[in-house]
């Protein structure tokens, strides 16, 4: 199931962006790229994109399976992410080990502390 054009994170210059400007989490199975959208966008609904490097996962069954994971994360769970808020998620090869129950638990963790973190110092 694909994820709406208008969820997913595509052009170019918005992950460079969220890479310079956003927080960058180190989750263990993957890293976290999470910054508010472009100003004037607080209303857009939160979007999402996933990286896998081929380096870091050789074979394409499991980037595949890795992507698959990743934007199941993000799917089943919508609240996590306020509206404007856009998130990278960078896939290690150990996030093919996890169940998917601990990968949902770090996720949430994750994201709920990144825009904790970016709201206290928006203030």
């Amino acid at each position: 199931m694909r994820l709406p054009r208008e969820r997913r994170i595509r052009a170019s210059a918005d992950f460079q962006r969220l890479r310079s400007q956003g927080s960058r989490l180190d989750c263990g199975p993957f890293l976290l790229n999470v910054g508010p959208a472009e100003a004037g966008a607080e209303l857009v609904p939160a979007r999402f994109a996933v990286v896998v490097a081929k380096k870091a996962i050789p074979l394409a069954v499991n980037r595949n399976r890795a992507k698959r994971l990743a934007r199941e994360l993000f799917r089943t769970d919508p609240e996590a992410l306020p509206e404007g808020w856009e998130v990278v998620l960078i896939a290690r090869p150990s996030l093919l080990r996890k169940p998917l129950k601990d990968l949902r638990r770090i996720y949430a963790v994750a994201v709920a502390g990144a825009v904790a973190k970016a709201s206290k110092q928006a203030e």
